[in-house]
């Protein structure tokens, strides 16, 4: 099949096309104007794809069609899409207020915890060891003067026991009893001192058996067993004060001395729970046993007679 261009119009033809040159048939014909254009358009648009057809296949790279004929099918899609929104904002706003919600609902949920939470304060008693334990050699029946050289000069005032007692702090923690310039009694509470052995915050197996190299221990209660309760998960005790106390005693008398000597014990707490204005000393959490450890040392002259003892034993 060959075709040929009217040399009048300008146009390709089918040389077998019985018609001749399209143009030329519409003009013999009396065909309208926009009849011939039609016409022109068809045979253009056909006479382009016969050439398409015979033409060599082109390179991959050249055969990849232009990117402005990827504007029609978008085009074309256009509407598709346009379709979709209304039925995904709605998803998107469920989904918004439900995150919105939860956002909302957490919130509550940790601001009530936080109102309501148990206030824990670590705060262990008896307190850590911080630096080195050192020994305080002080006895009792000695004169003031040594515990001076040893501690340093204080100012006496009046013991809260009894009057008659001159009492010399160091600190908070360590007390010295003297009844006419010999010492009557030495108390230490304080975990980084210790005396013969014996110092604060030890186990209570620990302290009996420091205790035993003294005299023999005595178990004896200070006062009534008070058991801890449960408050918020954690085991308390009332106060700090309210802790049960036990005393262990050992008598120490000649040839080795004359005094006695009084170990404190009480359950150790690892904090305070503030709850509704209510200071709790913790044991520690759930239902736990006691960990009975040493929170005071007494040594009390018994060579005189003082407000701690009923009578002279030597």
């Amino acid at each position: 099949m060959a075709l040929i261009r009217c040399p009048i119009h300008k146009i390709p033809y089918n040389e077998e096309n019985p018609r001749g040159c399209p143009a030329c048939a519409a003009e013999k014909e009396g065909t309208e104007e926009s009849s011939i254009m039609r016409e022109l358009a068809r045979m253009s648009r056909t006479a382009r794809r016969a050439a398409e057809a015979v033409a060599p296949t082109p390179p991959v790279e050249e055969a990849l069609p232009p990117p402005e004929t990827e504007a029609p099918a978008a085009e074309e899609a256009a509407p598709i899409f346009e379709e979709a929104p209304a039925g995904v904002l709605d998803i998107l706003r469920e989904r918004r207020a439900l995150a919105v919600g939860a956002v909302v609902v957490v919130g509550l949920a940790a601001a009530l915890f936080w109102w309501t939470r148990p206030n824990f304060v670590a705060q262990p008693d008896p307190p850590a060891v911080s630096g080195d334990v050192r020994p305080l050699p002080i006895e009792t029946d000695a004169p003031i003067s040594m515990v001076f050289g040893l501690l340093g000069v204080q100012s006496p005032h009046p013991a809260p026991e009894d009057a008659s007692l001159a009492r010399y702090s160091y600190g908070d923690d360590i007390v010295v009893d003297a009844l006419n310039e010999i010492v009557y009694a030495v108390t230490i509470a304080v975990p980084n001192r210790s005396w013969h052995g014996l110092q604060v915050g030890m186990p209570e197996r620990n302290a009996a058996g420091t205790l035993a190299l003294l005299g023999t221990p005595q178990d004896t209660t200070g006062r009534v067993q008070a058991a801890p309760s449960v408050v918020r998960g954690f085991t308390v005790y009332p106060s700090l004060d309210e802790r049960p106390l036990r005393v262990l005693r050992a008598e120490v008398r000649p040839p080795n001395g004359c005094f006695d000597v009084l170990v404190d014990l009480q359950p150790r707490t690892v904090g305070l729970l503030l709850e509704d204005g209510q200071r709790y000393a913790v044991a520690g959490r759930g239902d736990t046993a006691p960990d009975w450890v040493v929170t005071r040392i007494r040594i009390v002259n018994r060579a005189i007679l003082g407000p701690y003892a009923e009578e002279i034993a030597c």
